[in-house]
């Protein structure tokens, strides 16, 4: 309950300050995060030293932690003003290219995937489409405090859009596509063995969600790459051509291809913007069982 609080005594705080000393704010939360979070930031390092240390220096490694951990203390000052939103503000945060996409994909009458990462702002970006008039909603982990869980779920239901979590999640998918809605879901977090399966990921093996695979196989709902990135004080919002894939007849495969594909289009949107990807999560972290010692 103290945590709920807080967090809705920064809401008041955000709602107080001027855009710009906002973000200050959280790039200095961030920055001072990165000093203090010492596994958090090793495991950054070694996350970006593995993924980009054949094409970046180690100097401009160590420059895309810092901004990494800045840019998520910027999205952390930007959410607790979400509350406070409405649709003026909302266009004047964001712009959105490639929005056509959207709309011949949503024309089609099946409902829309939408594949995101965390990239940018990702609340601020399906705040903007719901806000846009868009059937919004976003497949989300729970927090592991109820009293958190639900202040986070509030504010992002507060921007319209709608969170399907736990039990029943997938009836809730299929009865959201079923009457052509959008839902949301993110590609570039580490999945459990029973929930993924495993495909190369910036040279690695990583245990990837198959869930967007089977959907987009089992309902024919096209799949749409958004993502969002930060440029300057305005939110950049680039919604892409579906992925088309032609189906496979052995499921297995099927879904392996389309799960790969889904990875190798995350791993370049990250190399367009890696400093604003979250890279202190552990995304390798299941392995293959071969690779797990006896």
């Amino acid at each position: 309950m103290f945590a709920a609080l807080v967090i809705r005594m920064f809401g008041v705080i955000g709602l107080l300050l001027p855009r710009p000393v906002l973000l200050f704010v959280g790039r200095g939360i961030g920055e001072f995060a990165y000093l203090l979070a010492f596994r958090r930031r090793h495991l950054a390092l070694e996350n970006i030293r593995l993924a980009l240390g054949q094409e970046i220096s180690p100097e401009e490694q160590r420059r895309v932690a810092v901004r990494s951990f800045a840019h998520l203390g910027m999205n952390l000052m930007e959410y607790f003003t979400f509350p406070y939103l409405n649709q003026r503000k909302i266009e004047g945060l964001t712009q959105i290219s490639g929005e056509e996409h959207l709309v011949s994909a949503l024309d089609m009458g099946k409902g829309v995937l939408c594949i995101t990462g965390h990239m940018g702002n990702w609340d601020l970006l399906g705040s903007a489409l719901a806000f846009r008039g868009y059937p919004v909603s976003l497949v989300s982990k729970i927090s592991r405090s109820r009293a958190v869980n639900r202040v986070w779920m509030d504010y992002r239901e507060a921007v319209g859009v709608r969170i399907f979590s736990g039990d029943g999640v997938m009836k809730d998918i299929l009865r959201q596509l079923k009457g052509g809605g959008i839902v949301g879901l993110v590609v570039d977090q580490n999945a459990l063995i029973k929930d993924g399966i495993f495909v190369p990921f910036f040279g690695r093996e990583a245990c990837t969600l198959t869930i967007p695979a089977v959907l987009a196989r089992r309902t024919g709902a096209p799949v749409v790459p958004i993502y969002s990135f930060r440029d300057g004080s305005k939110l950049r919002i680039v919604v892409e051509a579906p992925l088309e894939s032609a189906e496979i007849e052995d499921m297995k495969e099927d879904v392996f291809q389309r799960t790969l594909r889904y990875s190798q289009w995350t791993e370049g949107v990250i190399k367009r913007h890696p400093e604003q990807w979250t890279w202190l999560h552990n995304r390798w972290r299941t392995r293959p069982p071969q690779d797990v010692p006896r």
